[in-house]
C-alpha cells in the first residue's frame, strides 16, 4: 500500500517557492498568473498505518506553525479542498529509475522514528498556478522553470472554469 502526502504553507503564510516559481515565469515573459502555490510530496510506501503517517507527518516533514498537510491512499489532492476557476495543476516526479536522496534519507529517518514498515518513500512537489494562462505557457513553465526533464517527468491539468 502506498500514502501520499502534500505539504503545503498555511493561509497567511509567505510561500517562499511558489513565491521564487512567480518571479521566473515573469522573467520568461508570461502575464497573468496571479499566484503560484507549492507544495511537497511523498509517496510512502509499506505497511504504514494511518496512525504511522500522521505521526510521520507531524514528528517528521510538517512544521506545523507555518504549513498544513493531507494525505491519503490514493491519489488524491487533499490540501486543494475547493475548485480554483482558472487554475493549472502541475505534478514534478522523479523518472523510474533515477534515485532519490531526499526519499532515501526520510526512509532513513522514518526508521529512527521507530517505524519499520516503510518500504520506499519517493518526493515529487505539486503546483498551483492561479491565473490566466494558456496551456503552451504551461508547457513552457514546465520545461524552463519547474522540471529537469533529463531526470524528472511532469504532467499538468486545467482545474476549475475557463
Amino acid at each position: 500500500m502506498a500514502w501520499i502526502v502534500e505539504i503545503g504553507y498555511k493561509n497567511g503564510f509567505t510561500d517562499p517557492v511558489g513565491f521564487l516559481i512567480k518571479k521566473e515565469i515573469e522573467d520568461l515573459g508570461i502575464k497573468g498568473v496571479e499566484v503560484v502555490k507549492a507544495f511537497s510530496t511523498y509517496r510512502i510506501s509499506g505497511r504504514v498505518s494511518e496512525e504511522e503517517i500522521k505521526k510521520i507527518c507531524e514528528e517528521l516533514l510538517v512544521d506545523k506553525q507555518i504549513q498544513e498537510y493531507g494525505y491519503s491512499n490514493g491519489k488524491v489532492d487533499k490540501l486543494l479542498k475547493k475548485e480554483f476557476p482558472n487554475a493549472w495543476l502541475i505534478e514534478v516526479n522523479f523518472k523510474r529509475g533515477v534515485t532519490d536522496a531526499v526519499g532515501a534519507s526520510t526512509t532513513h529517518a522514518i526508521e529512527i522514528l521507530g517505524i519499520d514498515s516503510v518500504r520506499e518513500v519517493r518526493t515529487g512537489n505539486k503546483y498551483l498556478i492561479i491565473g490566466n494562462i494558456s496551456e503552451d505557457d504551461v508547457k513552457l513553465i514546465c520545461k524552463r522553470c519547474l522540471a529537469n526533464e533529463l531526470i524528472q517527468k511532469y504532467t499538468y491539468r486545467k482545474l476549475g472554469g475557463n
